[in-house]
């Protein structure tokens, strides 16, 4: 199916063109109508577009549920922004934010330390989901199917020593990552890196991202592990009132 025939079908609608049948979309693509019901098919199937009782096809509710991802991704992050600042002069340490993308993590935002020596991280990054405390508790909130789908499509990679590249080891520290609430980092991706994640969540109580703080190991493993948690936990709940 050709992607630009099948966007040429859905800019077709708008608020004043709500429902098109087959013939319609056909004659104003210029488009056989055998064509246009191939890419209508394969649509209606992915959710992008409901056919009504009369044959009419109109935007599917797939489209909803976009919206809402692209809504709380970037509401997360105008909300998130100043608690994190906050965060990062509170520890000392740089705050990250991170979304989960397809088998992937994406860092949204990143407040980074101001001390010498200090954890850094670049806006739209793409990391690992199996590895790093950001990512980690992400993958806790997931299906456990998702261990299984990274493993099959390679993607369980060793970056370090530390790094978990075994299924059920790493599905067995994810549950414990679940029942504490938090996840730990301990050099998985980057060697003397110590970070601590935590679940954000929406008004629904889903996991729509992660919070963490990063710090060179001898540093971190200097302060109370529980006082940064309790920060953690401090930012988390500030953005969550918004969300």
């Amino acid at each position: 199916m050709s992607a630009e025939k099948t966007l040429e079908i859905l800019d077709l609608f708008n608020f004043q063109t709500r429902e098109l049948s087959v013939p319609q979309i056909a004659e104003r693509l210029n488009q056989p109508q055998s064509s246009v019901y191939r890419h209508l098919r394969i649509l209606k199937e992915k959710g992008y577009v409901i056919e009504t009782n009369v044959g009419l096809y109109k935007l599917g509710y797939r489209f909803l549920e976009l919206a809402k991802i692209v809504k709380t991704d970037n509401s997360i992050s105008s909300i998130a922004f100043p608690v994190m600042r906050n965060l990062t002069n509170e520890t000392g340490e740089t705050s990250i934010l991170t979304i989960s993308s397809g088998l992937n993590a994406i860092c949204l935002e990143v407040i980074t330390s101001p001390q010498p020596i200090k954890v850094t991280s670049d806006q739209g990054k793409i990391l690992p989901l199996h590895a790093g405390a950001s990512s980690t508790i992400l993958l806790a909130h997931m299906p456990i199917e998702t261990v299984e789908e990274l493993f099959e499509q390679g993607r369980l990679n060793k970056f370090t020593e530390n790094t978990i590249v075994d299924p059920e080891e790493l599905k067995g520290k994810l549950e414990e990552t679940r029942m504490r609430g938090y996840a730990i980092s301990d050099s998985e991706v980057d060697e003397g890196v110590i970070a601590y994640g935590i679940p954000i969540r929406d008004m629904d109580n889903q996991v729509v991202a992660a919070l963490s703080i990063a710090g060179p190991r001898e540093r971190m493993l200097e302060r109370e592990e529980q006082s940064l948690i309790d920060c953690l936990q401090s930012a988390k709940m500030e953005i969550e009132k918004y969300l």
